[in-house]
């Protein structure tokens, strides 16, 4: 293909995820506001290939699939409140100026003109009021839809090259390309591959120069040794798990813990997901530990007394029905099974004042040694990415390539469970929106 028949845009935006499409909207809406306010004329208008000033490239055959998966099909769009201590990354302030300038507030604003209105939880977590991702989807193609962006799916970017012109020569698997004058990178991670999170972004800007810090599955499940968990699988428990690094804590979460036949999962779980990598490097094996504690809102003297008195009271009863009433019964088992070591269907009356602390103690620390996580099929988010070193935070445009920007989970900046990550989607796709635009506008086109 020569030349003059290559479509040209302003701004091309590798990746139809959330950071993606927020970027389109944003850039369209700023292009057309430089357009017709500034008298650029042909700025923010088609070219004479008729295509759009803004393209978004999705390898998939939509956009915004992740989109659909996030929240359990609700959307967990954002938390309220959000701060820096909520995201991770080798420089986290570097997430600053997008979440400041592009805040909850101002988020939720966003998504209010565009016709979505939104509810937050007893937990600070923000979802649309009709608790259905697909309404958040819906709203973002409209939004789309009426303004100057051209979506091109089952486009697969396999080369991204800034030529001596000053734009920017994108090309598909395909052999298709496309030029434009300024390129956001939004492809997301490698997180959950079958929405489309392949690390085609990661081949890209490290061909350009951009430096990676090691990728690594985050909001995950934990791995346990299987003996350990054996046959509690899909139970839930309500409590505190407690990430431990060579005797020191690492991070404690609370909430529902969910037993797998591989280990552990649940919000607290997936919370502490991102801290195991780190343990597991700093530890010797079986070092690294998650302790359980089944009872948080008591102490161990009170569970102490609680569980002498049900002896006295009942010195007939099984062991194995011991911690009925307060535990999962198959919990309680384990438990009372790992801490007595006897038959369980001996009566409490065998039971010594030692052994009843020794089992208070396990119900309230409950030592497990952690193996690892899951992989990448079963992450929600990528820890590592980019450097953001390579970025200017105030712009997120390149310090290497002019015309270059990155936004989302591409970069080295990722999020708890709870919609911090779709919050740094929007925030950072908008940012990187408007600058885009405002690159084009301070050089404009030459046709």
């Amino acid at each position: 293909m020569d030349r003059s028949k290559a479509p040209t845009c302003d701004i091309a935006i590798i990746g139809g995820g959330a950071a993606g499409l927020a970027a389109a909207i944003e850039a369209a809406t700023c292009l057309q506001r430089q357009g017709s306010g500034l008298g650029l004329g042909r700025i923010g208008t088609r070219s004479e290939t008729g295509i759009n000033p803004v393209v978004v490239l999705e390898r998939l055959d939509r956009v915004g699939k992740k989109i659909l998966a996030t929240g359990n099909g609700r959307c967990n769009l954002s938390h309220q409140p959000v701060c820096l201590d909520d995201y991770h990354g080798l420089d986290r302030s570097f997430a600053g100026p997008a979440l400041g300038r592009y805040d909850v507030a101002v988020t939720l604003d966003w998504f209010r003109q565009m016709g979505l209105l939104c509810r937050t939880d007893e937990d600070g977590r923000v979802f649309p009021y009709s608790y259905q991702a697909t309404a958040v989807l819906d709203i973002l193609r409209r939004a789309l839809d009426r303004l100057p962006v051209t979506l091109r799916t089952s486009f697969r970017v396999s080369d991204l090259r800034p030529k001596r012109t000053g734009e920017f020569l994108l090309t598909d698997s395909d052999g298709q390309r496309l030029y434009a004058r300024s390129v956001i990178v939004t492809t997301g991670g490698l997180a959950a591959p079958s929405f489309g999170c392949s690390g085609d972004g990661y081949t890209l800007m490290t061909r350009l120069g951009h430096r990676m810090v090691e990728t690594k599955p985050a909001i995950v499940q934990i791995n346990c040794h299987k003996d350990a968990v054996r046959g509690l699988a899909g139970i839930r428990v309500n409590g505190t798990a407690t990430l431990m690094c060579r005797q020191k804590v690492c991070r404690q979460e609370q909430g529902e813990i969910l037993f797998t036949d591989y280990g552990l999962s649940g919000p607290p779980i997936l919370q502490l997901s991102r801290a195991v990598h780190d343990a597991l490097e700093q530890s010797r094996p079986d070092d690294a530990t998650v302790h359980l504690d089944f009872l948080p809102e008591l102490s161990l003297p009170d569970l102490v007394a609680w569980l002498k008195k049900r002896q006295a009271g009942d010195p007939s009863l099984p062991l194995q029905d011991f911690l009925n009433g307060l535990l999962h019964k198959k919990a309680g088992m384990a438990l009372v099974k790992q801490a007595c070591g006897c038959s369980l269907a001996e009566p409490l009356s065998v039971l010594s004042e030692q052994a009843i602390q020794k089992l208070a103690t396990l119900v309230k620390d409950w030592p497990l040694v952690v193996t690892g996580t899951q992989g990448w099929q079963q992450a929600q988010v990528t820890a590592g990415g980019v450097t953001v070193d390579d970025f200017a935070a105030e712009t997120l445009a390149s310090r290497l390539v002019p015309g270059l920007f990155a936004a989302g989970e591409v970069l080295d900046i990722d999020g708890d469970c709870g919609g911090y990550n779709l919050q740094w989607a929007w925030s950072s796709g908008r940012l990187a929106g408007a600058q885009a635009a405002a690159f084009c506008h301070t050089r404009p086109k030459d046709r």
